[in-house]
C-alpha cells in the first residue's frame, strides 16, 4: 500500500491544477507557490508557508491554516477547508451529503452526482459540521466544525494527501482522488496499542483531573495533554521506541541491534508489504533498556524482567522525563546527574533527569546530554528541548529537531513566570505537570 501511496502522491500533485483550480471547465492560472508534498528550499516556496526542515517538502503546520483569499492548492490548506480556483474560500466547505456543483466546494474534495461524497462513512472528516467530539475522525469538534489539529499529526480516518501528515505515516488515497484518509500501521509481532500523536483517554473532552491509569492505551504509556490544545494524545517516547510503537528502521526500536541490550533482545521494526512504516516487535528473551517496566514500588506495568536485572531484585527500572517507567542500561545512582553526561543511554531514565539525545552524524547513537536542546537541536521528544520548544519528528522516526517557540511549555519542560505551562498543565516546583483542579 505504501508504494501505491507514494505513487498516488505524485499523481495528486500533478492533478491539483484541475482538481482544485478548475472544476468548471475554464482556465485558471495556478499560484506560483508549491503544494503540500512538493520539494522546497524555503518557507516562501510553499502555499502553506512551511518548508519542513527535516523532509525538505512543503508541509502544513498543525493548527495553522490559510485565511480567505490566500493562494492555495487544496482544501486542507485553508481554514475553510475549501480551495476554489486556487483561492481559499470565505465560505466553509460543504459537508458530506450536501448539494454541490464542484469538488473543491466539498470538505471531502469530491462532488458526485451533485452531492458531496464522504471520504469516511464511519466519522466526519475535518471541515465537516459536527455537534460533538465523537462525531469527528479527529475527535475534536471546535465551533461546530471538525478540526484537524488536536495533535501535531493527523488522526486515523481523517483527511490527508500524504503519509507524512498522518500520525501513522500512511495515507490511503483512492486512484484519481485528491484527498484520502490516514490508515493504521499493520504489523505482525507487535501489539495493537495506540501510537504516538493519536488522541487517547478522554481526548478532547479532557479538562483537567485524573489522567488515564498507567498511561492508558498508548504504546509509550504517556497519554498527556498536547501543548497548543490541551487535548490528550499519546506522547512520543523519550529515546528509543518501545514495543508496538511505529518505526521506520530497526534502530528506532529499543533493544534493536546496535542499541543497549540489542544482542540479547534482537528487536526489529516489523513492516508489512512495501509499507515504509512498521511497528517495534517484542523481540526475544529479556526486556531491553528502554522497554516499559514496573517499578519496585508500583506494579502498574507487569514486566519485571529487564535485561540489566529483574526489577524486584535490582534497581533497573526508573521513570523517564515523561514519568514512564523504563528499563535502564544498568542500576542507576543519581548522586550527580552531570556524571552521566556523554554516557550511552536508551531513554532519559538512564540520564538522571538529563535528556537522552541522538548524536548527529552517527548510525543512531543515544547519549546523555548536558542540558536541554535549543531550536535546531536534536531530540526524541519535547522534554529534550528547552522550555516552550516542540520536538518535530517524521512519522515513525526517533530522531527529531527542536522547533521554534510555541508560546508555552509542555509536560516535563521547565516553567516559571516567563515560561508558563500550556493548557491543562500546571507548574509544580519548576516543571510542567498534570493539572489537578
Amino acid at each position: 500500500m505504501a508504494s501505491l501511496n507514494r505513487w498516488l502522491a505524485i499523481v495528486v500533485v500533478g492533478t491539483l491544477w484541475t482538481a482544485c483550480g478548475d472544476d468548471g471547465g475554464g482556465t485558471v492560472t495556478p499560484p506560483e507557490c508549491s503544494a503540500t508534498g512538493v520539494a522546497c528550499t524555503a518557507d516562501t516556496d510553499c502555499c502553506t508557508g512551511d518548508c519542513n526542515d527535516l523532509t525538505g517538502v512543503c508541509s502544513r503546520t498543525p493548527g495553522a491554516c490559510l485565511a480567505a483569499g490566500s493562494d492555495c492548492q487544496s482544501g486542507p490548506d485553508c481554514c475553510s477547508f475549501a480551495c476554489v480556483d486556487f483561492k481559499c474560500s470565505g465560505n466553509q466547505c460543504t459537508s458530506d451529503g450536501q448539494a454541490c456543483t464542484t469538488g473543491s466546494e466539498c470538505c471531502s474534495g469530491s462532488c458526485t452526482g451533485g452531492t458531496c461524497a464522504p471520504l469516511n462513512t464511519a466519522c466526519h472528516t475535518s471541515g465537516n459540521a459536527c455537534t460533538a467530539d465523537a462525531d469527528c475522525c479527529s475527535h475534536y469538534c471546535e465551533g461546530g466544525t471538525c478540526n484537524n489539529a488536536p495533535s501535531y499529526c493527523t488522526q486515523l480516518g481523517d483527511t490527508c494527501q500524504f503519509g507524512s501528515e498522518c500520525c501513522s505515516g500512511l495515507c490511503d488515497v483512492a486512484a484519481g482522488a485528491t484527498l484520502g484518509v490516514c490508515v493504521p500501521v499493520p504489523a505482525g509481532g507487535a501489539t495493537g496499542c495506540t501510537s504516538a500523536g493519536e488522541v487517547c483517554g478522554a481526548g478532547a473532552d479532557y479538562m483537567g483531573g485524573e489522567l488515564p491509569i498507567c498511561g492508558g492505551e498508548c504504546c509509550g504509556r504517556a497519554c498527556l495533554p498536547y501543548g497548543p490544545t490541551g487535548v490528550l494524545i499519546c506522547q512520543p517516547s523519550s529515546g528509543c521506541r518501545p514495543t508496538g510503537e511505529t518505526c521506520v528502521n530497526d534502530s528506532d526500536c529499543c533493544g534493536s541491534a546496535g542499541l543497549p541490550d540489542g544482542a540479547m533482545s534482537d528487536v526489529m521494526c516489523r513492516k508489512e508489504g512495501t509499507n515504509p512504516i512498521g511497528r517495534c516487535d517484542n523481540g526475544n528473551s529479556c526486556s531491553p533498556a528502554g522497554a516499559i517496566c514496573r517499578l519496585q514500588t508500583d506494579s502498574c506495568n507487569a514486566n519485571a524482567n529487564c535485561c540489566a536485572g529483574n526489577v524486584l531484585s535490582f534497581d533497573t527500572c526508573h521513570l523517564d522525563a515523561l514519568g514512564v517507567p523504563r528499563c535502564t542500561v544498568g542500576e542507576i545512582v543519581c548522586t550527580n546527574p552531570q556524571d552521566y553526561v556523554g554516557m550511552t543511554c536508551a531513554t532519559s531514565a538512564d540520564c538522571c533527569g538529563l535528556p537522552c539525545l541522538p548524536v548527529p552524524g552517527t548510525e543512531f547513537t543515544l547519549r546523555c546530554g548536558a542540558s536541554c536542546q535549543p531550536t535546531g537541536g536534536a531530540c526524541t521528544t519535547a522534554t529534550d528541548c528547552c522550555s516552550g520548544l516542540p520536538c518535530t519528528t517524521p512519522p515513525g522516526s526517533t530522531v527529531g529537531t527542536c522547533g521554534e517557540p510555541q508560546g508555552c511549555a509542555t509536560f516535563g519542560q521547565s516553567c516559571d513566570a516567563a515560561n508558563p505551562c500550556c493548557t491543562n498543565l500546571t507548574c509544580d516546583q519548576g516543571t510542567c505537570t498534570e493539572f489537578i483542579p
